[in-house]
């Protein structure tokens, strides 16, 4: 397809919206996420987002004709600053009609750390993300939020933070509503069915020893650009995993004892979409099977925490209020239902 400008109107006609929802499926990258990369040593920043964020920061300041190159400018560097660095506008691309690539000069002075601010479209979106590569002698990764809106960086560093992906890791899981929805569903019939809650916890550790065990398998295949499966098309198919173990839940179709091998199965589903979350920090270094490793260790750090702070509370209430198990999977089925539903149609009326 040919790159070209396009028109940003604050309204869109119903056979626009599905043609975006179409090169939505075509080019899948998250609405909610800025991807950065600043080469210190060619001067060089660059700066990705999808087109549908400036519908809403830009509403007035945007014609309702034309898209005016000179307020995008100017609507970034006034949520983007780098102390001692001056960014200058160079160029904008169009990518699959929806993608935006804004191009800049960096002309900084010559200092070992610079604080950078970064909170574009936080202030209507409080899911957004910002996630900046910065490549120097070393290559490292910087992620904001609405919550972090500032970052040190230091330039020349040895070597890439082994621990920050740690971080990375543990976070992309207390954050991830759909792995979340998945484990409970796996947690539930656990629970219920076991007559003591050290057996509840063994029989846990087996489903999530499970899970470790073949979402690490599709998350290094995809990482390692072994095995890559459309992007949306994993976000469907986790929903449906969702759905499927809340209906499970309520038909006993699998029994709880054998629970493992539904979270070995669905796991090669879930890997792919973890993989996809590192992917989109676009780290090309030598230390990638490093920071793998660091980020997938986070996820099981972050998966036994969740473990072990939210079982003990669910094995006595769900002890007490049995219907709580049903009220739970109804819901945790309504959710994948939703889930899945959204990410087929691209209308986006789901919170994450």
């Amino acid at each position: 397809m040919e790159r070209k400008n396009i028109n940003f109107k604050n309204k869109i006609s119903p056979t626009g919206f599905i043609v975006l929802v179409l090169l939505s499926f075509l080019y899948a990258h998250p609405v909610n996420l800025t991807k950065m990369s600043w080469d210190v040593k060619k001067n060089e920043f660059k700066l990705r987002f999808v087109s549908y964020n400036l519908n809403k920061p830009l509403k007035e300041e945007v014609d309702a004709q034309n898209f005016n190159k000179t307020k995008v400018f100017n609507y970034t560097l006034k949520h983007l600053r780098i102390d001692g660095c001056k960014l200058i506008p160079e160029k904008i691309k169009i990518s699959k009609e929806i993608v935006v690539d804004e191009y800049f000069k960096s002309e900084c002075k010559n200092k070992q750390k610079y604080k950078i601010h970064f909170d574009m479209f936080f202030d209507f979106d409080k899911t957004q993300k910002g996630v900046l590569r910065v490549i120097d002698k070393n290559e490292s990764v910087y992620t904001f939020s609405p919550a972090k809106e500032n970052v040190e960086i230091k330039i020349n560093s040895s070597k890439i933070n082994f621990k920050d992906f740690i971080k990375i890791g543990i976070m992309h899981i207390l954050t991830g509503y759909d792995h979340l929805t998945f484990l409970l569903m796996l947690m539930l019939p656990l629970i219920l069915f076991s007559d003591k809650f050290l057996k509840s916890f063994i029989y846990i550790i087996e489903v999530a020893t499970a899970f470790t065990i073949s979402h690490s398998i599709t998350l290094s295949l995809s990482v390692f650009d072994i095995i890559n499966p459309p992007e949306n098309l994993i976000e469907i198919l986790i929903a449906f995993t969702i759905f499927l173990t809340a209906l499970n839940n309520l038909t006993h179709y699998v029994s709880f004892k054998k629970e493992w091998l539904l979270a070995f199965l669905f796991g090669f589903i879930h890997g792919f979409g973890f993989a996809n979350a590192l992917k989109e920090l676009n780290l090309q270094t030598t230390d990638f099977a490093k920071l793998v490793f660091g980020f997938n260790l986070g996820v099981e750090i972050g998966q036994f925490l969740v473990v072990f702070v939210t079982l003990p509370f669910l094995y006595v209430l769900i002890k007490r209020f049995k219907k709580l198990y049903f009220v739970l999977s109804v819901l945790g089925g309504i959710f994948g239902l939703l889930w899945m539903i959204d990410r087929i149609t691209g209308l986006g009326f789901m919170p994450f």
